[in-house]
């Protein structure tokens, strides 16, 4: 494709950048960088009912079975343009990444708490 979407760790996002920037520099080529900062939030959500728990805020007819893992698309998500949602996981479950603009970062984690299979928790 012609570009890459990439989240980097929370905890080390400046010094990535840092290293993102000083790359580009040194690269002979056309290439440029949007830098989300804050705009967008990410929820991770895992394990064996991730599938199910995502599809109640997905547009109808949304294609989770066949999303491979580590791919992502841009969509809607409880009617909310501006997200995205990617097949991926660190806890060895299935399990999807949502990025939402921040401003419905809490509307679209309550939705997904009305399932009863979900809880929360933390890194």
């Amino acid at each position: 494709g012609d570009h890459i979407y990439m989240v980097v760790n929370g905890a080390t996002k400046f010094g990535d950048m840092k290293h993102f920037k000083e790359q580009m520099e040194a690269f002979d080529g056309d290439v440029t960088m949007e830098y989300l900062e804050d705009s967008k939030q990410l929820l991770a959500i895992q394990g064996p009912g991730a599938a199910d728990a995502v599809a109640k805020i997905l547009p109808d007819g949304f294609d989770l079975v066949n999303m491979g893992f580590m791919t992502g698309v841009d969509t809607t998500l409880d009617g909310i343009d501006g997200c995205r949602i990617t097949r991926c996981g660190y806890t060895g479950e299935d399990g999807f990444e949502i990025a939402m603009p921040a401003e419905h970062t809490v509307s679209i984690a309550s939705k997904l708490m009305e399932d009863p299979t979900v809880n929360p928790t933390g890194l």
